[in-house]
């Protein structure tokens, strides 16, 4: 009978603990990375929709300048970087009543390089009575005061992009009290 040898010998085992915990730290690694790059890309997104909304925002902000500007010279204005969508005259025919609302975009700001198109509906008005006694009295309204006029109410439909196909869409309502 051969005598049984034991293997005593442990050679080896701190190398083979080193690549194992090599290989995990790589896996995690690259998890970390990955994690990392999901991170950026949904920042990137994020940033790339707030760009759209702020597009489309300044678009509800600027439309009642345009239609106060119209209003007060009876046509469409030559005005920089405002390009009406449209035939010629309609924004204003459609801004006074003249004309029924259309869904087509109405005006279109260019902010960047992106474009904002708003969507303006004359969507009602209200004759307004006005006297000292009335504003005195503490009366409410739209447009109570010293004089009489008209309140014109408008729907406004802002749809501004963004880098990388972003979109947002704001919808606001707009009043405009004329007084004469």
């Amino acid at each position: 009978m051969l005598p049984v040898k034991h293997l005593t010998s442990e050679k080896g085992s701190a190398l083979v603990i080193a690549l194992l915990i090599m290989v995990m730290l790589t896996i995690m690694g690259l998890a970390v990375t990955n994690t990392t790059d999901i991170d950026v890309q949904v920042s990137k997104n994020y940033q790339f929709y707030k760009r759209a909304f702020y597009n489309a925002d300044s678009g509800i902000y600027a439309t009642p300048k345009v239609i106060s500007q119209c209003l007060a010279e009876r046509t469409e204005l030559t005005i920089s970087g405002v390009t009406y969508l449209g035939s010629a005259g309609t924004f204003y025919r459609e801004i006074m009543g003249f004309d029924a609302h259309d869904s087509d975009k109405d005006l279109r700001f260019v902010l960047s390089g992106f474009n904002v198109d708003v969507d303006v509906n004359r969507t009602g008005q209200k004759n307004l009575a006005g006297s000292a006694v009335e504003f005195a009295s503490g009366a409410e309204g739209v447009g109570v005061g010293s004089a009489g006029g008209v309140a014109v109410f408008y729907d406004l439909d802002s749809l501004g992009l963004g880098p990388s196909g972003s979109q947002s869409e704001i919808i606001a309502d707009y009043g405009k009290v004329m007084v004469w």
